[in-house]
């Protein structure tokens, strides 16, 4: 993080900073077990080994290091392009706005379970499926809901949820006409 900041508070794509003054920026004296030398090298050279940084020639001044974008780093790439090779069933409907709000749209902005209507301030996304019963965050799994029907639902399937909402429909439909 040190070097993050410092190489991205200069606005360079390197720093060049010593041991010691890694020890001193950190608050640690070299003499501590946690400050020293030893200690330092064997995280820079596991920050170097993942590809988090690059290391380049020394001088009196310290060593030069290159904190990488996050695309250059081995283990971030790879888990970039898997998400990007995600299929759109397995894509994650439940946390994307974009895609909440087609969901939204499918369902025509009424709620599954008792057919009222909902608005963006009060829409809500069900597990058809539960998350505890290994339900997905996919399009066939997400239902929109209103609040109540979520709360009554909560991690029920819709069978053991059905009799609820049907009882909190009939207890607000009596005194209408």
């Amino acid at each position: 993080m040190l070097l993050l900041r410092r190489s991205r508070v200069l606005g360079a794509t390197s720093v060049r900073i010593g041991k010691r003054s890694i020890s001193e920026a950190l608050g640690k004296g070299t003499r501590s077990s946690r400050g020293s030398y030893r200690h330092i090298t064997d995280k820079l050279q596991a920050l170097e080994l993942a590809g988090f940084i690059r290391s380049d020639d020394t001088n009196r001044l310290g060593t030069a290091y290159a904190v990488c974008a996050p695309r250059e780093v081995p283990s971030i790439r790879e888990r970039l392009e898997a998400e990007a090779n995600v299929s759109p069933s397995e894509a994650d409907h439940f946390r994307d706005p974009e895609r909440r709000k087609a969901l939204f749209e499918r369902d025509r902005w009424r709620c599954r379970y008792c057919g009222r209507a909902v608005s963006p301030e009060d829409a809500t996304l069900d597990h058809v499926v539960p998350q505890h019963a290994g339900g997905a965050h996919s399009a066939e799994n997400l239902a929109t809901s209103c609040l109540m029907c979520n709360s009554i639902k909560s991690g029920r399937t819709y069978e053991e949820a059905a009799p609820l909402i049907l009882e909190r429909l009939r207890s607000t439909s009596v005194g209408q006409p």
